[in-house]
């Protein structure tokens, strides 16, 4: 079967449809990356719940209904694309408010735009998050406010 959409038209077409068997699924897009070109595409797509722990179960759920969902929309024939999807991982940057959702009550390091105490670094257990600041207790028991701009990212401790 010709494909008659371009290669941007794909990647806009695929977001769609992807945001749309997630949203039915319960799971959140993290990251959608598609290489290639019209005649071999690679999709790699990277899920998550609002929760955060998607399993590999779930994964292999999600993969089996969009790759389904992909051939019937009439995107691209399965032939020409492959499927990779994933769970972010532990070792994953957080950056989003989304992120930082997934993850309260954990041990995250942060990197810093602007310093707190003389250092772009500091690490704490996230407590609270708003839409424009988190709340961290530090190593000292003491509570710091992070606002979401000035953080570059955060790992969680392990």
């Amino acid at each position: 079967m010709p494909i008659s959409l371009s290669f941007t038209e794909i990647q806009k077409e695929i977001e769609l449809l992807t945001k749309r068997v997630f949203e039915a699924f319960g799971a959140d897009l993290v990251e959608l990356k598609i290489s290639g070109n019209k005649n071999d595409v690679f999709i790699q797509i990277t899920a998550d719940k609002p929760s955060g722990g998607i399993s590999i179960g779930e994964c292999a759920i999600l993969n089996k209904k969009l790759a389904a969902a992909i051939e019937q929309e009439n995107i691209l024939p399965p032939e020409i694309f492959s499927l990779e999807l994933s769970s972010p991982g532990l070792d994953r940057q957080l950056v989003t408010h989304k992120d930082f959702k997934r993850v309260i009550g954990q041990e995250i390091h942060f990197w810093l735009n602007d310093p707190i105490d003389g250092k772009n670094e500091t690490q704490g257990i996230l407590r609270e998050l708003n839409e424009s600041a988190l709340t961290i207790e530090a190593s000292s028991a003491a509570k710091l406010v992070l606002p979401l701009v000035s953080i570059i990212k955060g790992m969680l401790v392990f």
